[in-house]
């Protein structure tokens, strides 16, 4: 291990290092270990204070390694193999934390979405670009002539087509962080994606003409209101492409619609690969067409509208992933605008996200119930992959939101098993909030001793 520290430290300042001991596969194994993770730790860093694990981005890390070496090998002779993938490895690990500093000290350099390549960060600009593949073309020559004496001129172009090749691979892996923020753009991750963006930017129109025919038909699906009586629409939000966000929506209108007479009454907008030709997309224009939609089928200013909102949050807005891999979010105020443009009066809002306390202040007031996962510092909890709700949702819509138990009880019971579940896994409180409008509070307790009398 110190042998080949000492090869790559000589190397870095462009120094060759006469007699080095070889090194074995153990050496190499062990340094590629400690790579891999240097890389993740990078990015749990870069992903700010929401990272999310991503287990593609871990299976990214490994196969990219994996090749990098694979192909490497090629350019150096058996004998000395280990030893100069160790160094190249090595420096890799140099290069990695010397642009790691520069980017996270500068405020005017933005930070970098995927630090997972040791030879370019296009956001430091052309520059340093130069500097990195000069440096390490540089330094790899120096390891090469240390353990394979040759001429500089034939080790110099060796090394060139060495780097030529590692870049065409860094090309070719679709690669991606394996932790990531709340803003981070795949877009930016690797020309895959980059690609796949500018191609399906040449479906946007088929996409818009494709959600105009889907808003219509969920619009026109709904019954018209019951006279005589305050009718309840809701809207449903799944703002991410993973699997706990679309079971938790599911389950909550489900148990919404065992609880309050929603039935018929929903527009479902969902952000998925899986119901993109079937379901309107979770946007803010769906959004706004949406609530207009519903807004001219309602009394305004007597039925209510529930809109339930899943997905991951940051301290500006809730996520949204759109087609082509695109981020994008609603705001509070986004929400609240659309709610007010179209003069709906009694809304209850259910907010399952980290953050989502933003949406309190905007949409408080006598008329309006708002309940969210976390307050507006805080972090929720149990998006993983593979749940079936994460734990704001599994405490208010399946364990307390039953029959005759209203918003502003359930959600009581929800905080507090909430606290418990986090103190039991020792992780920072999320503190969710509520208010309760009085005026909609009285307006929903006949919906709910309905059903109380009901179970009865």
């Amino acid at each position: 291990m110190w042998s080949v520290f000492k090869l790559a430290a000589r190397a870095a300042i462009w120094r060759t290092t006469p007699d080095t001991p070889l090194a074995g596969l153990p050496t190499l194994i062990v340094w590629a270990v400690v790579l891999a993770a240097e890389r993740m730790t990078l990015q749990y860093v870069a992903a700010g204070s929401t990272p999310h694990f991503n287990p593609n981005g871990l299976n990214a890390v490994v196969t990219w390694l994996a090749l990098a070496l694979v192909v490497a090998a090629l350019f150096v002779q058996p004998a000395a193999r280990a030893t100069a993938l160790s160094a190249l490895v090595v420096l890799s690990i140099t290069i990695d934390l010397v642009t790691a500093a520069v980017e996270f000290g500068a405020p005017l350099v933005p930070s970098v979405a995927a630090l997972n390549t040791f030879w370019s960060r296009g956001a430091t600009g052309g520059a340093v670009l130069a500097l990195e593949v000069g440096w390490w073309i540089g330094a790899m020559t120096t390891v090469l002539r240390s353990l394979e004496p040759q001429p500089f001129v034939r080790t110099l172009g060796k090394v060139g087509a060495l780097w030529a090749a590692l870049f065409v691979v860094n090309a070719l892996v679709p690669h991606i962080p394996a932790f990531v923020g709340g803003d981070f753009d795949p877009r930016g991750a690797n020309w895959w994606e980059y690609l796949n963006t500018r191609y399906g930017a040449r479906g946007a129109t088929a996409i818009d003409e494709t959600q105009q025919k889907l808003l219509r038909a969920e619009i026109s699906a709904l019954k018209p209101r019951q006279s005589g009586a305050a009718s309840i629409y809701a809207v449903g939000v799944a703002g991410m492409d993973q699997d706990v966000f679309l079971k938790e929506l599911d389950g909550a209108l489900a148990t919404l619609a065992a609880d309050l007479p929603i039935k018929d009454h929903i527009v479902r907008l969902i952000n998925s690969n899986e119901t993109v030709a079937t379901v309107p997309l979770a946007t803010l224009p769906n959004l706004t067409a949406a609530l207009h939609g519903i807004a001219a089928a309602m009394d305004k200013n007597d039925d209510v509208i529930i809109v339930v909102m899943t997905s991951h949050g940051n301290q500006t807005g809730f996520a949204l992933q759109l087609p082509g891999n695109r981020t994008a979010e609603l705001t509070p105020q986004q929400v609240a605008g659309a709610l007010d443009a179209e003069g709906i009066k009694n809304r209850v809002v259910i907010v399952s996200a980290c953050f989502s306390g933003i949406f309190v202040p905007p949409l408080a007031n006598d008329d309006t119930i708002v309940m969210t996962a976390a307050d507006a510092k805080s972090t929720s909890f149990g998006c993983a992959p593979e749940r079936d709700w994460t734990f704001f949702g599994d405490a208010l819509f399946k364990q307390s939101l039953q029959p005759g138990i209203d918003f502003q009880h359930a959600f009581t019971h929800a905080r507090t098993l909430i606290q418990g579940w986090e103190r039991m896994d020792r992780i920072a409180p999320s503190n969710p909030q509520g208010h309760f409008g009085p005026a909609l509070t009285q307006k929903l307790a006949p919906f709910f001793a309905a059903q109380a009398s009901a179970g009865q």
